[in-house]
């Protein structure tokens, strides 16, 4: 089997069948268009996707520790640029990717879809919009045992209360849709989790998300929002956003 040039992981021949791509249904609509790939495979990079990375993307790839965490990334930014070159007829491989201050990516000297990604423990959602901005998270839902203090850090005084009155399971579902809603909504926007993310409350009613704006929220058009949340695997919580 031929070796990769990076850290000495395989590289395989066999496509999307490395990494299974599976297409979801968006709940609220919104001209939303998910994917979910996944799980990774720890110790295979499929070579096709691979060959389609910026020489930063594959230096990025080469700096992750777990084998599982670098074939993930690759895999998930192959996809994405392959999702991107349909989109915009322009070859995966020389599509130009930027990023904003919050290190959100987004198409550099063409136009084409708004575009998000996010990838947990052994799976990534990847989010295309056509013409509002998007924000996609997935998380693994890991206890920690210091997730009430996360959310301290992070969550309004309305969520933290409410998180303190649920039993542990409850609790800990609880604080990931909130979490990945937070983060949902704020990578739509283009900002980073620790400036806003108190701003405003989470509140799930039924199959969407409901927001309150907080004193001092510099999100002046949250009103404008949606977010949903998005059924994934069991273990794992996400979100999709539109600003």
């Amino acid at each position: 089997m031929p070796q990769s040039k990076h850290r000495g992981v395989p590289r395989i021949d066999t496509g999307m069948a490395a990494l299974p791509i599976k297409k979801l249904p968006c709940p609220g609509g919104g001209g939303i268009k998910l994917w979910l790939a996944g799980p990774a495979r720890a110790h295979a990079v499929p070579d096709n996707l691979w060959d389609l990375l910026s020489s930063t993307e594959k230096d990025r790839a080469d700096r992750f520790a777990r084998p599982s965490d670098r074939a993930l990334f690759v895999a998930a930014r192959g996809v994405l640029r392959c999702l991107l070159s349909e989109a915009t007829g322009i070859a995966g491989g020389k599509i130009r990717l930027a990023e904003g201050p919050s290190g959100k990516p987004h198409l550099s000297g063409i136009r084409g879809p708004h575009f998000n990604i996010s990838h947990s423990g052994l799976f990534a959602l990847i989010g295309l919009a056509e013409n509002r901005p998007v924000g996609v998270d997935i998380e693994r839902m890991l206890r920690t045992g210091d997730e009430l203090n996360v959310a301290g850090d992070y969550f309004s005084a309305d969520e933290y209360h409410a998180l303190q009155d649920l039993k542990q399971e409850a609790m800990l579902s609880g604080f990931y849709q909130i979490w990945t809603c937070k983060e949902a909504i704020l990578k739509a926007w283009g900002a980073g989790i620790s400036g806003q993310a108190k701003s405003f409350t989470v509140e799930l009613k039924k199959d969407r998300f409901a927001f309150h704006r907080n004193p001092h929220c510099a999100l002046s058009s949250l009103a404008s929002v949606c977010a949903w949340p998005v059924a994934v695997p069991e273990g794992y919580a996400a979100c999709c956003a539109l600003a």
